[in-house]
């Protein structure tokens, strides 16, 4: 990883409107959460790579209640685990009226979006 912090790359490509996530140059692996050496082996050579902006649910959960004062969204909101890329796991929640029935195993649609002055990952349930 360059300098400018770890998650300097993540910034960045929010900025670039593009989902991008740590690749070891060496070996091929994706390491998410950034490190500044890759988890498989060792090396320091690491580049954010621009993944597409889709995956699968692999869990979520629909919450009632706010945890802060200043809350992304109005409740009740439902927050998943999608899986994007080879193990990595991004936290997301699901777009306000979005598509039908939340299931695990299902295929969504990433997309950037701000709630309040923060940018986050938001997917899309299709339509059944």
């Amino acid at each position: 990883m360059r300098d400018g912090g770890l998650f300097a790359g993540w910034e960045a490509a929010i900025h670039a409107g593009e989902l991008r996530f740590p690749r070891c140059r060496q070996c091929g692996s994706w390491n998410w959460y950034p490190l500044p050496r890759c988890r498989n082996c060792g090396s320091s050579v690491q580049e954010w790579t621009k993944v597409s902006p889709q995956g699968t649910l692999y869990s979520w959960t629909r919450v009632h209640r706010l945890f802060a004062r200043e809350a992304v969204t109005d409740v009740p909101y439902v927050t998943g685990l999608v899986d994007v890329v080879a193990g990595v796991r991004l936290v997301c929640l699901q777009r306000p009226g979005s598509g039908g029935e939340v299931r695990i195993g299902m295929p969504v649609q990433l997309s950037l979006d701000r709630i309040g002055d923060t940018a986050h990952w938001i997917f899309d349930v299709p339509e059944r």
